[in-house]
């Protein structure tokens, strides 16, 4: 057979197969297909488990709570409304064209209406005693969950609580009939969302398809989220068109970026957190004077104009003396820089009147133990990495053998959560009641943000703080358990980073005010892509 008569021969199977699967080759091509680079391997898919922003992208798609975090307050989810009738008293009015996604081995092609019973099934489900996940504790101040009607629900918290909305927006419905069924759906998620679940390849992709049932028709006939650790890698895929949204640039990458006529560069709206933390359960670092002499060795100032100096100019981060970003309550710069001083000098006075002194090979050795430290750091974030390098650089020179090891991001995660470093080098926590996932040991005990520190008293101040519905005591408050929190030093310390989105010009629907943390799709937005 000829060549163009072969070709045509092929072109014909193609079209005969995809009119056999219902679909045909224009449709094809006119789908509305985005791409996303996500510097974050899948840890979980299971919506009550996840402790990763990575993971969180994709579940926010599939999922929906009562109500979603927006811009500082709530929009509508599966929640139409709400009102608070008084301190401890919040009624919630279901939409009444919420249905599970269809398509799926669990519910088929039959359409399911979600009621009021779905939603008490899985709050009840983390109230219950064996329940594995943290999320437990959001429903520890929960008094009472009253049926109203089907579409109507009454919850009163046993006492007032600043963080309750927060965390009814964190918690994802869910299928109690997979529960029930032992159906997986950390292999097949099901939820109400946006978008349906259609493929995972292991760190390669996430395809999410339409969800044509959803009360919103999306503007995107499949979501993609492309697994690209290597954020410089990620960088040139944008440039190269090969994906639409690079999630986290590169200060390296900026210029090339923002000179491409078909980019543009969006800047997130509020900080990120990222730290370096102690593990106070090692030998060395339970000792406070350690912990105090670490950080005064260390120039965080230096550390965040080297790693996040631009060609363009850019405020990228500024360094973080404490542990919440300046968008939230408990900001307190001015008592936290009272606790800190760069002075090696210093450093090297509070270790030796603790007892340690230099061996022949320069390193502090005490009891016959060299003061050896491993800071494991994120292998898909080198700003990250560079802060653990540059920080290991100054301790060395104050004489502690400190190395870096670069290590992959699901696996840091549980390191940390299981207590399996040293120090490391994290993030998060950057949410109005963040002080509570990095200190309070009821939360902070077996996360992603574990450092073993258990003070009742900053405990006492944090449940103080969230029982406090005026926002002005309130405030204050959280700026003096922020302050316990830096003298109780499990963090030496770190920036805060305000990430710069990479976007083509092709996206609709994406501005400044967007955070992909939460759904592609809402009441207030309808992300797509033009032609």
């Amino acid at each position: 057979m000829k060549t163009g008569k072969m070709k045509n021969f092929l072109s014909i199977l193609i079209a005969a197969a995809l009119l056999f699967a219902g679909v045909s080759a224009s449709a094809a091509a006119d789908e509305k297909v985005l791409t996303v680079a996500t510097p974050y391997t899948v840890n979980t898919l299971l919506p009550d488990q996840y402790m990763s922003d990575g993971d969180r992208y994709i579940i926010g798609n599939i999922y929906e709570p009562l109500i979603e975090q927006d811009k500082g307050g709530y929009i509508p989810a599966l929640a139409q409304s709400w009102t608070v009738e008084d301190d401890n008293t919040y009624v919630f009015h279901l939409r009444q064209n919420a249905y599970w996604q269809t398509g799926n081995p669990l519910f088929g092609d039959e359409k399911v209406q979600v009621t009021a019973e779905d939603v008490k099934a899985v709050y009840d489900y983390l109230q219950s005693e064996d329940y594995p996940s943290f999320r437990k504790s959001y429903l520890d101040n929960l008094e009472s969950f009253e049926i109203v009607d089907p579409f109507t629900i009454r919850l009163t918290t046993k006492e007032p609580d600043a963080k309750f909305l927060r965390y009814v927006s964190d918690i994802e419905i869910f299928p109690m009939k997979a529960i029930a069924e032992g159906f997986d759906l950390n292999q097949y998620p099901v939820g109400t969302g946006a978008f349906k679940f259609s493929e995972y390849r292991a760190d390669d992709r996430v395809v999410l398809v339409k969800n044509e049932d959803y009360y919103i028709e999306p503007n995107l006939d499949k979501l993609i989220f492309k697994i690209i650790p290597d954020k410089a890698v990620a960088a040139i895929a944008l440039r190269n068109q090969e994906v639409d949204i690079a999630l986290q640039l590169l200060p390296t990458d900026l210029e090339a970026v923002a000179a491409e006529s078909f980019l543009t560069v969006v800047p997130s709206p509020s900080g990120s957190y990222r730290y370096i933390g102690f593990n106070v359960d090692d030998p060395f670092l339970a000792d406070l004077t350690v912990r105090l002499a670490i950080r005064k060795a260390i120039d965080f100032e230096a550390i965040t104009g080297a790693i996040f100096k631009n060609a363009i100019g850019a405020t990228l981060a500024i360094p973080a003396y404490g542990p919440v970003t300046p968008e939230f309550l408990g900001y307190n710069p001015d008592a936290w820089m009272a606790e800190y001083e760069f002075n090696p000098q210093k450093a090297m006075e509070l270790l030796e009147a603790d007892g340690f002194v230099k061996g022949s090979d320069g390193v502090y050795q005490k009891d016959g133990q060299r003061l050896a430290l491993t800071i494991k750091t994120p292998a898909n974030d080198p700003n990250r990495m560079k802060m653990g390098d540059i920080a290991a650089t100054y301790l060395k020179q104050i004489g502690i053998d400190a190395v870096t090891v670069p290590t992959e991001w699901g696996t840091l995660l549980s390191d940390i959560s299981n207590g399996n470093v040293q120090m490391f080098v994290s993030g998060g926590g950057t949410t109005m009641d963040g002080l509570n996932y990095l200190f309070n040991s009821a939360y902070a005990s077996a996360n992603s943000h574990r450092t073993g520190l258990v003070d009742p008293e900053l405990d006492a101040l944090l449940n103080q703080a969230f029982r406090t519905v005026d926002e002005t005591a309130r405030k204050a408050l959280l700026e003096e358990a922020s302050l316990r929190a830096v003298q109780d030093c499990v963090q030496a310390g770190g920036y805060v980073e305000y990430a710069q989105i990479g976007v083509n010009t092709r996206v609709t629907g994406f501005s400044e005010n967007t955070t992909t943390w939460y759904g592609f799709v809402t009441s207030t937005r309808n992300i797509g892509v033009s032609d």
